[in-house]
């Protein structure tokens, strides 16, 4: 009886494993397939009308970039954001937060992005330490802003506008 007991108790044991194996594959499918859906279905980009931005990012443009011709305008509705995308004729471009805050600007032609429409340390530092170039492309979130110049050179500045360090 007790030879009998055990080979039940390892039985009963291995096909317990079995069912919580086949539970962990379960649930690891189902998490996989939601990631896909939710990847898949959360992001959807548009073409706006400039009326349709917030109306900080449309006084941004107004001020800073009447003299360009928009292209398009894309917003971007992601799962927790929603974001613009305001392309010109010559490429250049501002992305925008759902705020109307500019997060990216970029003008790869002379004289670059405009000087105005970035914080003043940063523009003054800029100046001063590299007056033979020009940004054409500045980058802003919470922590920092990435300035890329002309002569490909990445500068890291604090979000109050210091200069941190030159990046890679």
């Amino acid at each position: 009886i007790e030879v009998y007991l055990c080979k039940c108790k390892k039985k009963i044991n291995k096909n317990y494993k079995l069912k919580k194996l086949k539970e962990m594959k379960r649930l690891a499918l189902l998490a996989i397939m939601a990631l896909g859906f939710i990847s898949c279905e959360s992001q959807e980009r548009v073409a706006v009308e400039f009326g349709q931005l917030p109306s900080k990012a449309q006084n941004f443009i107004k001020t800073h970039f009447s003299d360009k011709t928009i292209s398009i305008i894309f917003h971007d509705k992601d799962l927790f954001d929603k974001d613009y995308e305001v392309v010109f004729e010559d490429t250049s471009n501002v992305d925008f937060n759902s705020k109307g805050e500019w997060t990216e600007i970029e003008v790869k032609a002379e004289p670059g992005v405009p000087t105005n429409a970035i914080p003043t340390t940063i523009a003054n530092y800029v100046t001063a330490k590299h007056p033979t170039t020009f940004i054409i492309k500045i980058n802003k979130d919470r922590r920092d802003y990435e300035v890329e110049l002309r002569n490909d050179l990445d500068l890291v500045f604090d979000k109050n506008g210091n200069f941190l360090r030159y990046d890679d």
